[in-house]
């Protein structure tokens, strides 16, 4: 089989994968590379793909972000790690992330979605070590209670 031949092939591998679905660039590269193609031939179909816009790695991030908040809610480095580990190119990880708001903001926000209306030690004990859990450090963590606890 020729190269043209195997770089179509694997475009049309490729397309028929990502369907009407979103998928990162990463995924679809792992994808091919996994169907017996070169990371060569993956690289230039994912370049294609992408011109294409076919595959958008913003859009393909968005997905992670919405399953990320609320009581799910992590800190920006923990986002960071989970869209690099969800495919999403490096420099756009790096450019979604630098337009999240603050850890100082989000584990606020990740106290107000647990939704208590009182504050006692055992809860600022739990609050505090989920924060933990989600990436924030216990500085930030104090911190943010302490602004939940007075907005009670």
């Amino acid at each position: 089989m020729s190269s043209s031949d195997t770089y179509k092939e694997a475009l049309s591998c490729a397309i028929r994968h990502i369907g009407i679905a979103t998928y990162s660039s990463g995924k679809i590269r792992v994808y091919l590379v996994e169907h017996g193609f070169s990371e060569e031939v993956a690289g230039a179909v994912v370049s294609e793909l992408i011109s294409r816009e076919y595959i958008n790695d913003r859009k393909a991030s968005r997905k992670v972000l919405i399953a990320r908040t609320g009581k799910k809610q992590e800190s920006r480095n923990y986002i960071h790690n989970r869209l690099i580990a969800a495919g999403i190119a490096e420099d756009t990880a790096d450019e979604v992330v630098s337009e999240l708001e603050g850890d100082d903001d989000t584990c606020l926000m990740l106290f107000d979605a647990f939704g208590f209306d009182r504050d006692t030690e055992e809860i600022r004990e739990q609050m505090i070590k989920t924060a933990q859990l989600r990436g924030y450090s216990y500085e930030c963590a104090n911190k943010a209670y302490g602004r939940w606890s007075s907005e009670l």
